[in-house]
């Protein structure tokens, strides 16, 4: 069958918004997109999921600041990542959408959308096998920076027991300019810190000291914060290195303060799904964001969820 013939454009409603559907993208050759927005954010992404983002310029980022094909290329180790531990008929079943990983053991249709408005961009996976459909989907908000919506989807006729690990990685602290994180990546990871806020759980990522040829301190007093809602009773972790356990169905240990580790933020929980139903829930990151800023975020997130607006 030809790509033609596998592929398909057409325009579809999701949520009351017209979005451009292509299905079955992954039949094609991997290709490049943008997001628009109404404030400073950039984003650009393969239509495979790779991501660099930030604000402003590219001085700014969220995610490493590649040429297209670095970012197609680098997947799996940058941006969004999911992986779900399903019990079903008495078996432990692992799936990692939109990933390399176990993609040959299911029967999977995976499909691209993006809204008319050029705003939005949204990835969803069907696992046909496992009656799930797990979806998510990037956006950005001038208040809290750049949203990523993640949502699971049990199709079946009966209840399911999840375990869901989901977030981003590869996240980059204030201070990481695009010729420094390009010339001497190894050296800016030994600088990097990430933090636990346990009460609320907010991740902060930061450098122990901004990088400097000169012979003088240099106190980093910026960070990359990144947070989530919608979950209850979750873990979370602030690098991928816990992932190979989780896949291997053995438990994680939520992280508090991890150094000399590439940033990540991901958000662990068991979910039980009702036949039909769905869980949905966010993760949140923004760059850029001084002491007060990130005290202001904790305390909204104590005292009251904050309300997302794009």
């Amino acid at each position: 069958m030809t790509t033609q013939e596998s592929t398909r454009l057409t325009q579809v409603r999701i949520d009351n918004e017209i979005y451009y559907q292509i299905s079955k993208v992954d039949k094609m050759r991997p290709f490049f997109m943008s997001i628009l927005s109404n404030s400073n954010h950039w984003l650009f992404m393969g239509s495979n999921g790779g991501i660099s983002a930030g604000r402003k310029d590219s001085e700014s980022a969220l995610f490493p600041y590649y040429t297209d094909d670095k970012i197609i290329e680098s997947v799996e180790l940058t941006g969004s990542k999911t992986i779900i531990r399903i019990q079903k008929e008495g078996r432990l079943h692992i799936w990692e959408p939109f990933s390399i990983y176990y993609a040959n053991l299911y029967n999977l249709q995976r499909n691209l959308y993006k809204s008319v408005h050029g705003n939005k961009i949204l990835f969803e996976e069907i696992n046909r096998d496992l009656n799930l459909t797990f979806q998510y989907q990037w956006c950005t908000s001038d208040t809290y920076g750049f949203v990523k919506t993640s949502k699971l989807i049990n199709d079946g006729s009966t209840e399911l027991n999840l375990s869901v690990l989901d977030g981003i990685q590869n996240i980059l602290p204030y201070g990481v300019g695009s010729a420094l994180q390009n010339r001497t990546s190894n050296l800016v990871d030994a600088y990097k810190r990430n933090e636990l806020d346990e009460e609320s759980g907010v991740g902060i990522f930061a450098l122990s000291a901004i990088i400097v040829d000169k012979a003088e301190p240099s106190e980093a007093l910026k960070s990359t914060v990144v947070w989530s809602i919608g979950l209850e009773n979750t873990k979370r972790l602030l690098s991928s290195s816990q992932l190979a356990l989780f896949r291997k169905g053995l438990p994680v240990t939520e992280e508090i303060d991890i150094k000399a580790e590439k940033g990540a933020y991901f958000v662990c929980a068991d979910i039980s799904l009702e036949a039909k139903s769905k869980k949905e829930w966010m993760t949140l990151a923004d760059v850029n964001q001084n002491a007060s800023q990130v005290i202001a975020i904790i305390k909204a997130i104590k005292t009251d969820k904050p309300g997302i607006s794009n």
